[in-house]
């Protein structure tokens, strides 16, 4: 299925780094799910994970185009940002059918992961300072 992904033309320190750097913004996403929807009650959790899948999708194709840069010799530095993704977009990502590559299905899979952090009933900052006050 994935054998003419553009992650199989990469030397074997460029998949690793590759793999290195996606697996640290799955992390900080994830982490980002975590930290704003315990912090901010009044933000839907769900709307904050969609919405921050929503700017991951958009900006980080410049991440990793700095990461290329460092990769292949001779790229240009440029802005490689597109305009914002629209919402089919975003559910054929969600249904993993935007199209049959490594890094579609792992925007997919990022982005029900984000969802399943934010549907974990987390205890909000302000629980955590009150039980922590009573003891």
């Amino acid at each position: 299925m994935y054998t003419e992904d553009s992650f199989f033309t990469l030397g074997t320190g460029g998949q690793i780094g590759l793999a290195l750097l996606s697996v640290c913004l799955f992390a900080l996403c994830l982490a980002l799910v975590f930290y704003l929807g315990r912090s901010w009650r009044r933000l839907p959790r769900i709307g904050l994970a969609i919405a921050l899948f929503w700017a991951f999708e958009w900006l980080s194709p410049q991440i990793y185009y700095q990461y290329y840069i460092l990769v292949f010799d001779g790229l240009p530095w440029q802005i490689v940002i597109k305009s914002p993704p629209s919402p089919e977009r975003i559910a054929k990502l969600l249904l993993f059918s935007h199209d049959p590559s490594l890094s579609a299905h792992g925007r997919g899979l990022l982005a029900w992961a984000m969802i399943a952090i934010a549907l974990l009933k987390l205890p909000q900052r302000s629980e955590l300072t009150a039980s922590h006050n009573s003891e």
